[in-house]
């Protein structure tokens, strides 16, 4: 059932760089991306107003404050609710959405590729979103 999210967070362990869509949180996540930005791997992350509202709390806002300082790291809030969720590394593009008979975001089914066409497209769904901040 934990096979792409184990895969998603396997992809953030091994990049060079990381481009993101969150409409949720994680505390694996969270850990998983910290050390890359600790590491000096530029980060850059898109969260739903709701998922920027569970970074305020413990956990989350204990890690955001080590990364604040650090050049490496965006994370913006978009003013839209979608539920999905996008990851592009250097390596490789991980795009998860809703589920059309619930609306509910499933991390249990996902699309996963390493062509770099499907990389470049990621990057450019990541580079649209970013656009409309």
């Amino acid at each position: 059932m934990y096979t792409l999210y184990k895969t998603n967070l396997q992809m953030i362990e091994e990049a060079d760089y990381i481009l993101g869509i969150s409409s949720i949180a994680t505390e694996e996540y969270a850990e998983c991306i910290s050390k890359k930005v600790l590491e000096g791997v530029t980060v850059n992350i898109i969260i739903t107003p709701q998922v920027a509202e569970i970074l305020k709390q413990h956990p989350y806002s204990e890690k955001l404050n080590l990364l604040h300082n650090c050049d490496t790291f965006k994370l913006n809030s978009i003013d839209k609710n979608f539920k999905m969720g996008l990851i592009v590394t250097n390596k490789c593009l991980s795009l998860t959405l809703a589920r059309k008979e619930t609306g509910r975001y499933d991390i249990t089914n996902g699309l996963i590729s390493f062509n770099p066409k499907a990389i470049r497209w990621g990057e450019r769904l990541f580079e649209y979103y970013n656009d409309h901040l």
